[in-house]
């Protein structure tokens, strides 16, 4: 009887579980925590003197529970979906800014001479805050795509849709925020690990770029000249920044006290509850709290770029680094300006400052920064000398021999 050689191969391996997200980074949590709910008590500080106090606690309400949606509305829906709706918010960002430019438009809220917001209904939205959002979207998914092979078509797509969205923000006028588009796309492809020269050459670029158009416009140069001495137009362009230092010197260490301020009474301090709020801070809660508005953000920045180091996959790593980007960015030109230490751009502190729709894009954009920390890390690659292969057989015939 003929005996049976049972089989040598191995029954299959059951497939692997999917991988479960693990929990979101706990320190980021807590600098978002932090800057919100400062931000909401600056708020309130800073406004209540101009109406009830009771309608100015609905407002912030009502701006900090559509926030916490748009949170779980970032972390919660898959990266997967945002990567295939991307066309679409881009495409309505850029349809809601090239309305503000439209002669006549009903929709269009002109305030202090810049037109940046669109009135739907009860709702006063600015396009600019999701534009930020809809191009990271954009330039996370194009550079994970085509940072292999970055050619001239490539090129003229990616440098073409920069330069769009921010001359369509710039047209506001808003030449800060136009800034900060350039900043994040120069920084999202030195991330995409784009050569070096080219990242350089678009940085001193963009930098000139900058300095040409803030010739351009009459309130630019004024708020140059401000920047260079504001005493010698203190009467006029260079009163916001005087009455911000004079906030801050009233601080002193620990502050005057919360709701004690008294440049945000009487409009003295122009803008104290948006682009100023910074000044306000200072001046209620001293140095220490205007060091701990700046560690927050510190904090804020070392989770983001951890994160974008740690995540799995190229597109997730880009979306990481973006964001961080745009919210330690702004962050770093508002305190600059409120300082003296940079010109006025008109950009608003993140979380801090007055603004539903500022509020609502960062609260996503937080969100999805939440979900790349929850992404499982990358498997490593197995390594070839770390299991060799079974040694061949000798052919019939041939002695093997030993080489010493």
């Amino acid at each position: 009887m003929a005996r049976t050689v049972p089989s040598a191969r191995r029954p299959p391996a059951p497939a692997a579980p999917p991988p479960v997200p693990g929990l979101p980074d706990g320190l980021l949590i807590v600098a978002l925590i932090g800057l919100v709910s400062l931000g909401m008590v600056m708020i309130y500080s800073t406004t209540v003197h101009e109406g009830s106090p009771s309608a100015v606690v609905r407002e912030l309400a009502l701006q900090f529970g559509v926030g916490c949606a748009g949170l779980l509305l970032g972390m919660l829906v898959p990266l997967s979906w945002w990567r295939r709706l991307t066309p679409l918010l881009l495409v309505g960002a850029a349809g809601a800014l090239a309305s503000l430019l439209i002669p006549g438009n009903p929709l269009a809220i002109t305030r202090l001479g810049a037109t940046r917001w669109l009135q739907v209904g009860p709702l006063s939205i600015q396009p600019s805050e999701f534009a930020k959002l809809a191009f990271i979207l954009f330039s996370a998914g194009f550079l994970d795509r085509n940072f292999r092979r970055m050619r001239l078509p490539q090129w003229m797509v990616y440098l073409g849709v920069t330069a769009g969205v921010a001359l369509l923000i710039y047209r506001e006028p808003d030449l800060g925020t136009a800034a900060v588009i350039g900043g994040i796309a120069i920084c999202m492809l030195w991330v995409a690990r784009v050569h070096w020269f080219w990242v350089l050459s678009l940085s001193g670029g963009a930098v000139g770029a900058i300095l040409l158009l803030a010739r351009t416009k009459q309130h630019q140069q004024e708020r140059l000249l401000a920047w260079r001495n504001p005493w010698a137009f203190q009467d006029t362009i260079g009163h916001q920044i005087i009455q911000s230092w004079t906030a801050m010197a009233r601080g002193g260490l620990w502050g005057v006290g919360l709701g004690q301020s008294l440049q945000k009474l009487g409009n003295r301090l122009p803008e104290a509850e948006t682009d100023f709020i910074f000044s306000v801070v200072v001046e209620e809660l001293g140095l220490v709290g205007g060091i701990a508005v700046i560690l927050l953000f510190v904090l804020f920045a070392w989770r983001g770029f951890t994160i974008a180091l740690r995540a799995p996959d190229r597109y997730s790593m880009l979306l990481a680094a973006g964001i961080t980007t745009w919210v330690a960015g702004q962050a770093a030109l508002n305190v600059g300006v409120v300082t003296g230490t940079l010109p006025n751009t008109g950009i608003p502190l993140p979380f801090l400052s007055s603004g539903g729709s500022s509020l609502l894009a960062l609260m996503i954009a937080t969100g999805l920064l939440l979900a790349v920390s929850r992404l499982p890390p990358a498997e490593p690659k197995p390594s070839a000398r770390a299991e060799p292969g079974p040694e061949p057989a000798a052919r019939p015939g041939r002695r093997r021999f030993r080489h010493h």
